[in-house]
Formats: structure tokens, C-alpha cells, sequence
């Protein structure tokens, strides 16, 4: 994933993010619970995430991918980006 380009990562989050936890759960065998204990949002919140009946905050997606699946390397990239795109930085500010 930290390979591809920098728009497959901004899509990917933007619009692909549920997707991209189900599969991560899936991979690692994690239940909801698990991802929760280690974010410390509810089962119900990340479900909700996950079936994009929620869109997640900036700081929620950093969260689940950093805290829940230790992938600081791809938060760090999609933050970079963020910070880059003026049309991404005013979806955070707005």
C-alpha cells in the first residue's frame, strides 16, 4: 500500500476507508472488539465506520490506522498529503 501513488492513498482513506479496516481486520484476525480495546472507540462506532454508515474524522481514520493497526508509515504519508492538497486541508478546517 505505501507504495502505490499518492492519490491511491488519499482515495483509498477519502472514500475507500471502511473497506480498507474490513480487510485489515480480516487480515489480522481481529475482531471489532480488538480494534476497539486498542483505539478506544466503541465496536458499534468502528462497525459503523466500516459499513460507511459514518464518515470518520481525520483524526478518528489516524487513529484506527495508527493505534489500531500500527501503520504510522501510511498515516504519516496521508497526512503529508493532506497538508498539500489546499481542497483536503478545507474538509478539515470546515
Amino acid at each position: 500500500m505505501e507504495q502505490q501513488g499518492n492519490q491511491d492513498v488519499l482515495d483509498m482513506i477519502e472514500n475507500h476507508f471502511g473497506e480498507f479496516v474490513e480487510q485489515l481486520k480480516k487480515q489480522r484476525g481481529y475482531s471489532l472488539k480488538d480494534i476497539s480495546d486498542k483505539t478506544n472507540l466503541s465496536p458499534s462506532y468502528i462497525y459503523r465506520l466500516i459499513k460507511n454508515f459514518r464518515g470518520g474524522e481525520l483524526t478518528t481514520k489516524l487513529n484506527i490506522l495508527i493505534n489500531g493497526f500500527g501503520m504510522e508509515n501510511l498515516a504519516e504519508e496521508y497526512m503529508k498529503q493532506v497538508l498539500q492538497n489546499k481542497e483536503q486541508l478545507k474538509k478539515i478546517t470546515d
